[in-house]
């Protein structure tokens, strides 16, 4: 689709009048916004032709227009200019960056730190979405013998940040053999993954069950645990937005994030264009399938640790975003993510 210099003028002062204020915007307000001098009759002409183009809509007779999300989808492609972060933004992510750094803290406790601060500054509810550990490489791991059903396995990435996770067994084994297996991985040459220690875990038969069949597999149970792979903050932020004062909807949306298997995967899922070359993603409504009811917005980017493992942080809001600032700002925070993970 090509719109002329002033019908792309004309979208982009409706659009973006609409997600400050949440309002319809008339003839009026968009003769004050746009570059190019005009007459109010050449502006109600250009947006009845935006209307008929199905880029905007009149939600009733006597109102202004709104952008549909054919008009915000185009407005996002091809009219956006991503605004440069302020030099106060760039450096209290640049002081994150170095406060996480000197840090050797548990994983999912240090996506959690920066799930919370990406919400508090954007002001929208945050998601991140730890690397998959199968993709991991370790360093050390150390096993331990809570009682007869339960094993805490603790394991210690190459960037040396910390991981545990509970995993119930139905097999009979000893801390003491536990311990040599662990001492046979620490002592390899080179790192090693998740499934050199679940090689190791059954290629000792003292842990094989009664009927003779192993069932220690960490390498899936791990990766299936999303209430520690995916960390929702800031939910409550959807509250300062007018289209969410509505206590059905805001039931409607908590009920959607805390299905994180869909969650998942929709970020996960290939098909979707990464509109900034970058490994970011910007999807509005339709395109969030099972969220499309409730017209929001998502911007997403990957980061990835030392081992290129590939992890997913991002928000999600209302579809009228102030996406210019919200791709720069998500772009940023996964950059130094990353850099966290790689120790950079």
């Amino acid at each position: 689709m090509q719109l002329s210099a002033r019908q792309q003028d004309i979208l982009q002062a409706i659009v973006e009048d609409y997600i400050n204020f949440a309002e319809p915007v008339g003839s009026r307000t968009v003769s004050k916004r746009i570059k190019i001098p005009v007459s109010s009759a050449t502006i109600r002409n250009e947006m009845s032709d935006l209307e008929e183009m199905g880029l905007i809509a009149q939600q009733h007779l006597s109102s202004g227009r709104v952008p549909t999300q054919k008009g915000l989808r185009f407005y996002i492609d091809c009219i956006l200019a991503l605004e440069r972060l302020s030099s106060e933004e760039a450096e209290m992510i640049n002081n994150i960056k170095k406060e996480y750094a000197q840090k050797r803290q548990h994983l999912r406790d240090l996506i959690k730190d920066i799930s919370r601060t990406v919400s508090s500054v954007m002001e929208y509810p945050s998601l991140i979405v730890a690397p998959k550990l199968s993709c991991e490489k370790f360093k050390k791991v150390q096993f331990l013998l809570l009682d007869d059903k339960n094993l805490l396995i603790t394991l210690i990435t190459t960037s040396g940040l910390i991981e545990h996770f509970n995993h119930m067994i139905d097999y009979q084994t000893s801390q003491e053999r536990l311990n040599r297996i662990a001492a046979e991985l620490n002592c390899m040459e080179k790192w090693f993954n998740i499934s050199d220690i679940n090689s190791a875990l059954k290629s000792v038969s003292i842990v094989k069950t009664l009927d003779g069949k192993n069932k220690l597999d960490i390498c899936n149970i791990i990766d299936c645990n999303l209430e520690d792979r995916i960390i929702f903050t800031g939910t409550e932020n959807i509250l300062k937005n007018p289209e969410f004062q509505n206590s059905e909807k805001m039931k409607l949306f908590i009920e959607i994030l805390n299905d994180k298997e869909k969650i998942l995967k929709l970020l996960t899922e290939t098909g979707h264009v990464k509109n900034f070359m970058d490994g970011t993603i910007v999807l509005i409504g339709d395109e969030l399938k099972d969220l499309r009811e409730l017209s929001l917005g998502l911007v997403a980017s990957e980061y990835k640790d030392s081992d290129d493992a590939c992890g997913v942080l991002g928000i999600i809001g209302p579809s009228r975003m102030e996406y210019s600032k919200i791709i720069s700002l998500v772009r940023e925070f996964a950059t130094k993510l990353s850099d966290i993970l790689k120790n950079k």
